[in-house]
């Protein structure tokens, strides 16, 4: 074929190209013709039959009711008459027994045949005779008796197709020969006008042929040429002319752009750097923060480990009045400065999406009186009534995070004891069970001092509380709520307020959690089942050796006194270096394992320990509650990680789970006496000795510019500010912390100062 067209003439192009045009277009037009015709001679021939049969159902309404043959007739008749396609009309009554017909041909039909039927000659119309109730149209008073029609019989009505067949084949022939005249038509006209048309186009041809070479100087004749191909050939004249211009005009462009685009080039070329920098300073800040916030964390739990525990010990001597209101408000202090430590690291590690959500079974029942237990002490100290409404229905076990679901109630229940000074405070849990979900409908509700309209809308904002007055009057860091809600946020929850000022508070809590298995939930949680809490009753199952790797100076002297006690051999280390020689040097049953330590850390002590034993039990200590430092611990080779300040519950509990059972142990369950209840207080002089040593090792440090060891020594005098409730001495040092962290040596040596004049006189005290 491709052969075939080249061989083609411009006339018999032409030719093809009028006559293949025309010929489809008469196929279309003409089919579409022919069918639209028989379309509507067909539907005109069932509109008629659906008519005639609707108007025999209405008339031989009563010579059905009646068995009246000789109507039913006299209608067929009329009808043949009338209508000369109509070759049969059928009667039945009810029981679609033949009441009267006007052939003798088969006809087959039954009470189920549809209303329209076909054969290859035939058109069978079928319709139900009802009664119309006309009996009653003159007596309007019948007509509320009338029942409604019923059908009482059918007609049929048989059609003949002859007529129909006859009228589509004329329309089939007339139709075929106007196409015919119209394609003769073409033809003709086409070959006439062709060989007018051809020559110039050959000649156009030719032109743009040689345009299309390249030989732009290439026009075409005019003189021979008139009508639409003389416009044709000047046109393409002018576009020859406009094409050469164009195309030294693009040359010159194309020259142009290429020197625009290589400046822009070289212009994203250093965008693209300095985006990568900037990546690059913000990446920088993120590990910043992150730092900061392990060192912040570091720096604050380490000196908030001794002061929570010499002060429970010390609740435990003889003591004053005087001496045990002193405990509570250090313990009290230190449990909201904790509070606010957790809130403010969790609210971060909530900003930058830390937080991964465990997915660990748990009995609901049981974390909900575990959290109520918790706030009880708080609630009775106020007087308050904490009453619990858990519904029945609440399954054994779901799928979830109890820590964090915890946290979340722990704020809702804490809040709304902080802020009810008389009344009561009710938690309430309704549970509706899915196929394979649980929603939880939890609320707390108070009878508090409330929450005015326009307060409501800052309470899910960070750092702002509901009123000023409020936060000077019940303290806290104002990020309860907004934890709260970003962890219910997290766990495809919803958290809702409604309030009013001075009528109390209700929170309402929606969580959706899948079921869990009973068995795993219950075999998880028996061991537990965290061991009693109080301080005198601290035990240990076996008699231990106890490596303890502590470079903060009180709290080495708090866990070696309360290890002691417990009857574990304690050997100190200040360093992770000294913790790996003490190591190979001495049988060792366990070790205690501080992580941000001089020298070497934990992280890269444990991990040379376990380089040579993979038994030994490793408890970790840290401040820091972020998770890279946690998953850098474990795969270190630490077994468990506990955080600063220590719960000595907690680290019993956990030393007692990896005491080693063999030789030397107490063999069937014997444990180590109780921890005793007094704990001997440092001595002031010793104390005041160890801050002079701290105070000259700092001036040596700033005299020599080394701001490194001016935050190591600093580091080590706030946890003795912290400790014993020094505020000037704390003050001082975090200003020469902070100098030190600036590099400022003006500030360092300013700060330094004032440190030691104020050891030397005493004057923290």
């Amino acid at each position: 074929m491709p052969g075939t067209r080249s061989r083609l003439s411009i006339r018999n192009r032409v030719l093809l190209l009028s006559i293949i045009p025309m010929l489809v277009l008469a196929t279309i037009l003409g089919s579409y013709f022919i069918y639209s015709r028989l379309a509507d001679n067909t539907d005109k021939l069932i509109e008629r039959g659906q008519i005639m049969v609707d108007l025999l159902a209405s008339a031989a309404e009563f010579g059905v009711i009646s068995g009246n043959q000789y109507q039913l007739r006299v209608l067929s008749q009329k009808t043949r008459r009338s209508h000369t396609e109509v070759l049969d009309i059928l009667f039945y009554d009810d029981n679609f027994d033949l009441l009267h017909r006007s052939d003798h041909f088969t006809v087959g039909l039954s009470p189920e045949s549809p209303a329209l039927q076909s054969t290859s000659n035939q058109w069978i119309f079928l319709s139900p005779i009802v009664s119309s109730a006309l009996l009653t149209d003159n007596n309007p008073e019948l007509n509320i008796h009338a029942s409604e029609p019923e059908q009482i019989g059918w007609v049929a009505v048989v059609l003949s197709t002859h007529s129909n067949i006859a009228a589509r084949q004329e329309m089939l022939r007339n139709s075929l020969l106007l196409i015919s005249l119209g394609l003769m038509l073409t033809v003709i006209l086409a070959s006439r006008f062709g060989r007018r048309i051809t020559q110039p186009i050959r000649g156009l041809s030719q032109v743009v042929e040689r345009l299309e070479a390249g030989h732009l100087d290439t026009r075409a004749a005019t003189t021979h040429t008139a009508g639409e191909l003389g416009l044709l050939a000047r046109g393409i004249n002018r576009m020859a002319a406009r094409i050469q211009a164009s195309s030294q005009e693009q040359e010159q462009q194309i020259n142009r752009a290429t020197r625009q685009l290589t400046s822009t080039l070289r212009h994203l070329e250093r965008q693209n750097e300095e985006l990568t920098v900037a990546r690059r300073e913000a990446d920088e800040a993120n590990r910043s923060k992150d730092e900061f916030l392990a060192r912040m964390s570091h720096e604050l739990r380490t000196p908030l480990t001794s002061v929570l525990g010499f002060s429970r010990l010390l609740e435990q001597t003889g003591q004053s009045a005087e001496q045990r209101h002193y405990c509570s408000i250090i313990n009290q202090t230190s449990s909201l400065l904790l509070t606010i430590i957790d809130d403010i690291l969790d609210f971060s590690r909530l900003q930058s999406d830390a937080i991964q959500l465990e997915q660990i079974p748990f009995d609901p029942t049981r974390c909900f009186s575990n959290l109520l237990q918790m706030q009880a002490p708080m609630a009775q100290e106020k007087g308050l009534q904490l009453s619990s409404d858990l519904d029945p229905e609440l399954p054994p076990a779901l799928l979830g995070d109890p820590t964090r679901i915890g946290q979340i109630l722990t704020n809702l229940l804490s809040n709304a004891i902080k802020f009810t000074d008389h009344g009561e405070v009710c938690f309430r849990v309704r549970a509706q069970r899915q196929a394979s979900t649980c929603r939880l409908e939890l609320s707390v509700q108070d009878t508090g001092i409330g929450i005015s309209e326009q307060q409501q809308q800052h309470l899910f904002k960070a750092f702002i509380q509901a009123d000023n007055t409020i936060s000077r009057r019940f303290g806290g860091s104002g990020l309860g709520l907004v934890i709260a809600h970003r962890l219910t946020q997290l766990m495809g929850g919803e958290i809702r307020l409604s309030s009013e000022a001075g009528r109390g508070t209700c929170v309402h809590l929606s969580l959706s959690l899948p079921l869990a298995d009973v068995d795993t939930v219950v075999s998880s949680l028996h061991p537990a089942e965290t061991w009693p809490h109080t301080a005198s009753s601290y035990q240990l199952p076996c008699r231990l050796r106890v490596l303890l790797a502590e470079d903060n100076e009180f709290n080495r002297l708090l866990l070696h006194k309360v290890l002691s006690r417990a009857g574990a051999e304690v050997v100190e280390a200040r360093t992770g270096v000294e913790a790996l020689q003490i190591f190979q040097q001495q049988p060792i049953d366990m070790v205690l394992m501080d992580v941000h330590m001089p020298q070497m850390d934990g992280i890269r002590a444990s991990r040379e320990i376990r380089r040579h034993t993979a038994s030994l039990p490793i408890i970790a200590l840290t401040a820091n509650v972020m998770t890279h430092e946690h998953e850098a611990l474990l795969q270190a080779g630490v077994n468990e990680i506990l955080l600063k300040p220590v719960d000595l519950s907690t680290l019993f509990r956990l030393m007692s789970l990896h005491c080693p059972v063999g030789e030397g142990t107490a063999a069937g369950g014997h444990v180590c006496a109780a921890v005793p209840a007094l704990l001997d207080q440092v001595d002031t002089g010793e104390l005041h000795t160890e801050l002079q040593q701290q105070a000259q090792s700092v001036c040596a440090a700033v005299r020599s510019g080394r701001f490194e060891q001016i935050r190591t020594h600093t580091h080590q005098l706030l946890g003795l500010a912290g400790l014993y409730q020094l505020p000037e001495l704390e003050t001082v040092v975090a200003e020469l912390h902070q100098a030190a962290v600036a590099e400022s040596l003006e500030s360092c040596w300013r700060s330094s100062y004032r440190l030691t004049r104020l050891i030397e006189h005493r004057q923290y005290v």
